[in-house]
């Protein structure tokens, strides 16, 4: 649709608009968005008649998790299936087909959301327990490694500079000119890892195969983390909403020359696209919140968090941001951590639990807060994450 647009825009001048990253930020999120109000009572009506719901509780001795998840027995799932359809196409639609970002980030939406289908089948058929532990890790590793191969690959291709973009286009020469900027022609950063709240010379130069494990280190962490998140009624969603907004304002700053000398961080071309595919993203998870929030009609199961973990994982990778995820999804963050803390305590204690019951909302479950109240306040925590996230950008 946009390159019909582009060309269309020889014979309608208006059409033009569709060429500024900010139009087509809005259309990317308004386009998913329809989509979802218009896909989601049919798959959810389709869902009900399959009898793809929640299972109930897994019966692993946290009470007041099962006894919630058996109130919400037979509810659909797999809603994510509709998320990621609907981001998809409108990605498609206006994410500029010939940039390497859109067809990276499309694929990582679509290879998680299938691992994360067959969790969810696994978990109809076969109870609620869902596949084993290693056989899912697995899978992740897998296609973590496949997608930081590919991104390893573009990110050689694509040349980043901590100054300007390598080689430099005539608009940027003549920017850099104008506001008296010295441009370093030979410093290149492809390949490297910023380190947070320093200037782009202290970046680490990890070359191809340590992209390729960085890469899978933090596609594996927020692909779990989101899917622990996953466990009330639009919590996820929600969380991942503040969190896509908050990354389309970081990756148009990558994008804009300007903005990015102006802010101390990497001018990432192309990174307007990941900005447009956010934005995608962001309008599915707001559709999807009209048909989550509770009482839900629907969960988005791990064929959606999946997804969105490896979404989110990759937009923080193209846009060179990846430590500022900490703070951009800090309850994601916080939601894995609380996991892993409480496995090794419960390990190195001989049976102690450091929570009442982890992931984290469901400690504040068992001390009495009600489901909305717990999700409501998470959303204000990511909010408040996210600004600042956005507020840190200039502390370089």
């Amino acid at each position: 649709m946009l390159s019909l647009l582009e060309q269309w825009s020889e014979q309608f001048g208006p059409f033009r608009l569709f060429g500024y990253t900010s139009v087509r930020v809005v259309a990317a999120a308004l386009t998913s968005f329809l989509l979802m109000l218009l896909v989601m009572p049919g798959l959810i009506s389709w869902l009900r008649r399959k009898k793809f719901g929640e299972q109930g509780g897994k019966g692993e001795g946290a009470a007041v998790v099962d006894a919630m998840r058996d109130a919400k027995r037979g509810t659909p799932t797999m809603g994510g299936l509709g998320l990621i359809a609907c981001a998809a196409i409108a990605a498609i639609l206006w994410c500029h087909p010939a940039d390497p970002q859109t067809p990276l980030l499309l694929f990582t939406m679509l290879a998680f959301g299938c691992l994360g289908f067959l969790d969810d089948r696994t978990k109809i058929f076969a109870g609620a327990v869902g596949m084993s532990k290693k056989t899912k890790m697995a899978l992740q590793l897998a296609v973590g490694i496949g997608v930081g191969y590919w991104f390893a690959s573009i990110d050689e291709a694509m040349i980043i500079g901590g100054v300007a973009p390598l080689p430099l286009d005539t608009d940027s020469l003549e920017t850099a000119t104008r506001f008296g900027w010295q441009v370093t022609q030979s410093h290149s950063v492809s390949g490297a890892v910023t380190a947070p709240f320093l200037p782009l010379e202290y970046a680490l130069p990890i070359g191809f195969i340590g992209l390729v494990v960085w890469s899978l280190v933090v596609t594996f962490a927020c692909s779990n983390s989101v899917n622990f998140t996953d466990g009330m009624d639009g919590l996820a969603g929600g969380t991942m909403l503040i969190a896509m907004i908050a990354y389309i304002g970081i990756a148009y700053a990558a994008s804009h020359f300007v903005a990015a000398h102006y802010l101390g961080i990497f001018h990432v071309p192309g990174a307007q696209e990941v900005a447009v595919f956010c934005a995608a993203v962001a309008g599915a998870c707001l559709g999807f919140l009209w048909y989550n929030a509770a009482p839900a009609q629907v969960f988005m199961g791990d064929t959606g968090s999946q997804a969105l973990g490896g979404v989110l994982a990759m937009v923080s990778l193209t846009t060179k941001q990846e430590f500022l995820i900490l703070l951009v999804g800090f309850v994601f963050f916080l939601e894995g951590a609380s996991v892993a803390l409480q496995v090794g305590y419960f390990k190195a204690t001989g049976g102690k639990r450091l929570f009442a019951c982890a992931p984290i909302h469901h400690h504040f479950q068992y001390r009495g807060w009600p489901e909305t109240t717990i999700v409501f306040r998470f959303w204000v925590l990511a909010a408040l994450c996210a600004i600042l996230a956005l507020a840190t950008l200039k502390l370089r």
